[in-house]
């Protein structure tokens, strides 16, 4: 690597240690292995419609190069090989894609529509190695299929990302299954298979050739042990796939004068995406949607969905879900108890912690339970009164606060835990430590968290 691309991979990774390898793969060549290895894979349930897909392959390259004797003028080279490409329409397969892929979703959709590209590109470095074996993508989704091993054992990716050619970094994020990657495939001799998925945001797509690059590591190993990798990957564009779509729902919900439209699900690459917008006309700001949960209805055996991420822009919510075996034309069901709206007054509390006394709360709800020395440290115990049992509500100080003569002090930063919360029946109890010292009192706090109003009102909304 030059030394232009060693400092410009440097800015994200702070490491340089690059080695890859490029295997080339003639489409004519792909297109023929495709067909004689279609009998090879594993997955029985489907043996009937392979053997039938392959026997149409060949008949149909048969046809083809019938065609290109008897017209030459008509089918050039490149003109053989695209027909090829779309009539075989399959690249061979590894076994623990079609597992990693599952019995249904989108993933299995692609596959079997013939979407998979090979990409079988390695890049080594240290006794590290990883090939990237092939992968699906619609230029807004990628989803990469890898082996990788370093001296025996199981090596995963940390903080991977996308790059251009030039070495610019895409605009990628990467899916994880809540807090966790993927759950791979071990194979003997150390090699590790699994799966990487990025979404790229609006305003962003794919570019013909990219780099997959970051740092592998051992499972368990200190960042310093890790090793710097990058991959360079083309893209077929006459195989891409249908990774995204859209499921039309444009329902509103009315609590109390405040409505909010479930507009659309979004199906993705293991997930299912509810896009919830909040109606202009609200005269109060929903600040969450309560207990909302996402069902698969098929076959009339209820699935629930685990929420794994969630985001808000001030106009509503966009909640991912994870959803690797839903398939088009399961009938979905959203429930949820409730919305809560912002909390629109003064978000500070006021403590005398001399007299032990609440001077000034956000409102009524917020109680003083206690204040109790706890070695080096005053401890502040409050409640508030919630509305469903179990649902916790903190009124939680800002780092710093002030004494009456306005001095700053910040609350403890030594690396210990100076707070927690619980629920216990209809309160939420909350307890936080500040250094013990001599204050002037009361002492005032900002708050950064404070409740808001709750209307409850279940609701249910089937969606086809």
């Amino acid at each position: 690597m030059d030394e232009e691309k060693e400092r410009l991979l440097e800015q994200y990774f702070q490491s340089a240690a690059i080695a890859s390898q490029r295997i080339p793969e003639p489409l004519l060549e792909e297109a023929v292995a495709a067909g004689l290895n279609r009998g090879k894979r594993i997955r029985r349930s489907r043996a009937i419609i392979r053997r039938s897909a392959f026997f149409i392959g060949t008949v149909a390259a048969a046809v083809i190069l019938g065609i290109g004797i008897a017209f030459p003028q008509a089918y050039g080279l490149s003109g053989l090989e695209g027909l090829a490409a779309n009539l075989i329409g399959r690249e061979e397969i590894p076994d623990y894609v079609e597992q990693l892929a599952g019995d249904r979703g989108i993933l299995r959709e692609a596959l079997d529509d013939g979407k998979y590209q090979a990409v079988a590109r390695t890049a080594s470095y240290g006794g590290y190695q990883v090939t990237v074996d092939g992968m699906l993508t619609d230029l807004k989704h990628v989803v990469l299929f890898y082996t990788s091993s370093g001296a025996g054992e199981r090596i995963t990716p940390d903080s991977p990302r996308l790059f251009t050619l030039g070495y610019d970094p895409l605009n990628a994020v990467q899916f994880m299954a809540g807090s966790q990657q993927f759950k791979g495939v071990t194979e003997e001799g150390g090699l590790y298979h699994d799966m990487i998925i990025f979404d790229l945001p609006s305003g962003e797509t794919l570019p013909s050739e990219f780099y997959l690059a970051g740092r592998w590591r051992n499972e368990g190993s200190p960042v310093p042990n890790d090793e710097w990798l990058e991959v360079k990957i083309p893209v077929k564009v006459n195989r891409l796939a249908v990774l995204e779509r859209d499921i039309d729902v444009n329902r509103t919900l009315d609590f109390d004068g405040q409505k909010i439209k479930v507009a659309t699900v979004k199906q993705a690459v293991q997930q299912l995406e509810v896009t919830l917008l909040a109606d202009p006309s609200n005269d109060k700001r929903a600040e969450r949607m309560n207990g909302l949960m996402l069902y698969n209805n098929r076959k009339g055996g209820y699935t629930a969905y685990n929420l794994v991420t969630m985001a808000s822009n001030g106009e509503g919510w966009k909640l991912g879900y994870l959803a690797p075996e839903y398939q088009r034309g399961d009938p979905l069901i959203l429930t949820g108890k409730g919305l809560e709206t912002v909390f629109e007054g003064e978000k500070k509390m006021v403590i005398n912690t001399t007299t032990k006394t609440l001077v000034q709360a956000p409102d009524s709800r917020l109680q003083l339970k206690s204040i109790e020395r706890s070695g080096s440290f005053i401890r502040i115990r409050t409640a508030i009164k919630t509305p469903l049992q179990g649902m916790a509500y903190v009124a939680r100080p800002k780092n710093d606060f002030k004494d009456a003569k306005g001095a700053v002090y910040s609350l403890p930063q030594d690396g210990e835990i100076h707070e927690r919360w619980h629920s216990s029946g209809e309160w939420s109890e909350y307890y936080f430590d500040i250094p013990a010292s001599q204050y002037a009192q009361p002492l005032t706090f900002d708050l950064r968290d404070y409740p808001g109003g709750l209307i409850q009102q279940d609701f249910k909304i089937e969606i086809k």
